[in-house]
């Protein structure tokens, strides 16, 4: 749970400026935040800001709608199962109906329940291969899983998101027109202006997975409210005042929601719009609107042609959620399935979660949601909430206190955009383990050839795209962490990529493993999981510099440690950012930036450097910050790797 101490932080923050978001002293939490002008006409992503609103959308069971594209199959009509070796690892909604699923069913019982059921094998990498392809029968000890089509198809979904996110092409009154400022700085945030005839032009999306992904959505349905409802434009009237008294109306709370809209938004028209409404609501009188209930039905607009967009260019069904935060949006993308979406409104937020699971929930679903139920031994989010925030602090720190608070709906995460990959892995788990050189090398042939096969499709994008690092990674029966080692690759030519990523491979596996494999008998030692990855990919726009051009002494002006405690100084990063420490090296007296994994103690290290090119900016981050979350985001991918291979292979 890295992401606690952040969470929590944000958490901490917003409380300070939101006083209403305080929870009273009882189970129930009323968020009923005041909207001031404020908040509307802000053109900032922060949290803190109320009126906001956060879509996840995701590819209804994504492999097997690739599958079934790909083999001419209607997956609207025609079970449709993907199978790795003897596993079920994604099935259609068809299938679904007849009790097929992924979890305690097997191939032969999946096949009785439903006969009509067409199994499609993932494409693999077999023996000398340079490209997958679907083999009839392939072999978990000769042959390597590969994602090539899925990364594919997820590509050009993204794309489709990033294009309709961009330039909406839908008529209406409401889709051509931008927001600029227009009053002159020394408040803050900026006053918009309403610009006709342009486009919607930067919505943030993050890309989570292969097949889903997040959007802020929170400055688009600002500026629709404003264009929508004009009569809360009050720019004329902060231009005739003075800088006082333009502060004092942005913290005027908005006027109420005019009674026609009450009147038109009836509960049939909030169930089209994929609301969640408790049962106990009487549907035959308007629900009582906020300016934030308006907002939130303006992005399930927005989500719906997004959905339709993306069903009529490529055929593929998706859903979505809606909410005013990243877990609750993430929550209810799930709640109807499939090809549609949910949006829940603030004020029933409680009832919602009140009595689901709540190892439901974004990030309780693992081995934290297991240890919460084993320590309480409650199951649903209701019962849960019983737990006072002291006694959740007192359990579990940080996140004790970050648990309190998603289980009453508040989430302060941001969406991050991820606009490029940092890194390409190409891994696989052995059972039994490689006992050989011989083994290993040969499985290093085909993972440099997937890597150059997937580099080479991504350079027809970005041409000079080149990875800076190949990585090796291998995990030893009976180790307790993986070992690595890495070696700088620099742009390779498509024409000598695979040859050159293949002996660096080689060389890093002989001069390091393969040396003590050849001293001992065959056997003693066994390669259970192997990878191969590249690592700092230089997508081209950045200048580049000598190496020794990094190394330079710290300013005293620009001075990024903070709150120093002997030789350990804790780093003040931007609330995205995991929290890093910095610790002098006692050999060379240089000072390293730290960061220690909890799931394998390993400990990376990066040293602390003056950016030359960016002394007088306190705008972006430090280089050296952005190398080791570079360097972090990749050990988690290798955990992640781990444990999918892991779980994906353990039946064979």
């Amino acid at each position: 749970m890295g992401h606690a101490d952040e969470l929590v932080s944000n958490l901490r923050k917003e409380r300070d400026d939101e006083e209403e978001c305080e929870p009273d002293k009882g189970s129930d939490f009323e968020y009923r935040p005041t909207i001031t002008y404020r908040h509307l006409l802000s053109t900032s992503f922060e949290p803190s800001n109320p009126l906001r609103v956060i879509a996840h959308c995701d590819v209804d069971a994504a492999y097997a709608q690739f599958e079934a594209k790909r083999v001419g199959l209607d997956c609207q009509s025609v079970p449709v199962a993907v199978m790795q070796w003897n596993k079920l690892i994604a099935v259609n909604y068809v299938a679904r109906a007849f009790n097929v699923n992924r979890f305690n069913c097997t191939l032969d019982e999946a096949k009785r329940r439903c006969p009509n059921l067409r199994l499609i094998h993932v494409a693999t990498i077999g023996p000398g291969e340079m490209m997958p392809q679907y083999h009839p029968n392939p072999d978990a000890r000769t042959h390597k899983v590969s994602l090539d089509l899925y990364r594919r198809e997820s590509k050009k979904i993204m794309e489709l998101f990033r294009s309709k996110l961009s330039q909406d092409r839908d008529s209406g009154k409401y889709v051509d027109y931008t927001l600029q400022p227009i009053v002159p700085c020394g408040w803050a945030p900026c006053i918009l202006d309403i610009l006709p005839n342009s486009r919607e032009k930067y919505i943030p999306f993050e890309k989570a997975s292969i097949d889903e992904s997040f959007f802020d959505l929170s400055v688009h349905v600002r500026k629709q409210i404003l264009l929508r409802y004009p009569f809360l434009d009050i720019r004329p009237t902060l231009e005739m005042m003075d800088q006082e008294r333009v502060s004092e109306k942005l913290d005027e709370p908005l006027p109420e929601v005019p009674l026609y809209l009450h009147e038109d938004m009836m509960p049939a028209s909030w169930l089209n719009a994929g609301a969640w409404l408790p049962d106990t609501l009487d549907r035959s009188r308007p629900l009582e609107l906020t300016w934030l209930d308006i907002a939130h039905a303006i992005a399930a607009e927005h989500m719906i042609s997004i959905r339709k967009h993306v069903y009529e260019q490529l055929g593929y069904t998706t859903s979505a959620g809606i909410a005013g935060n990243k877990a609750m949006a993430k929550l209810c993308s799930s709640y109807r399935k499939p090809y549609s979406q949910t949006m829940i409104l603030p004020a029933f937020v409680q009832s919602f979660l009140g009595p689901m699971r709540f190892r439901n929930i974004r990030f309780l679903g693992g081995k934290f949601g297991a240890q919460i139920e084993s320590e309480w031994n409650h199951s649903s989010v209701n019962e849960l909430r019983q737990v006072s925030l002291e006694q959740l602090r007192d359990r579990f720190g940080p996140e004790g206190e970050w648990l309190y608070y998603l289980l009453r709906g508040v989430d302060h995460q941001e969406v991050n955009e991820r606009t490029t990959n940092s890194s390409m892995m190409s891994a696989k788990h052995f059972r039994p383990g490689l006992s050989s050189t011989h083994d290993v090398l040969a499985w290093l042939s085909t993972m440099s050839s997937e890597l150059s096969t997937r580099l080479e499709e991504e350079r027809i994008e970005n041409p000079l795209l080149t990875p800076r690092t190949l990585v090796l990674r291998y995990f030893l029966a009976e180790a307790k962490s993986p070992k690595s080692h890495q070696t700088h690759l620099g742009f390779l030519h498509n024409d000598a990529l695979l040859e050159e990523i293949k002996k660096k491979a080689y060389r890093l596996w002989n001069e390091n493993m393969g040396k003590i494999m050849e001293r001992v008998p065959r056997g003693q030692i066994q390669v259970m999981i192997l990878s191969l990855s590249f690592a700092n990919m230089d997508h081209g726009s950045r200048d580049q510099q000598q190496l020794h051009g990094f190394f330079r002494p710290i300013s005293a002006k620009r001075g990024p440690l903070e709150e120093q405690t002997g030789t350990s100084k804790q780093i003040k990063l931007s609330k995205n950012l995991s929290t890093y420490h910095v610790v002098q090296d006692p050999d060379s007296q240089t000072d390293m930036m730290v960061w220690s994994c909890r799931q394998c103690d390993q400990v990376l290290k990066v040293p602390v450097f003056q950016d030359t090119n960016e002394q007088n900016s306190l705008e972006k981050e430090p280089e050296y910050i952005d190398i080791m979350e570079r360097m972090r985001k990749e050990h988690e991918h290798w955990h992640m790797a781990l444990d999918w291979a892991t779980e994906s292979e353990s039946t064979h």
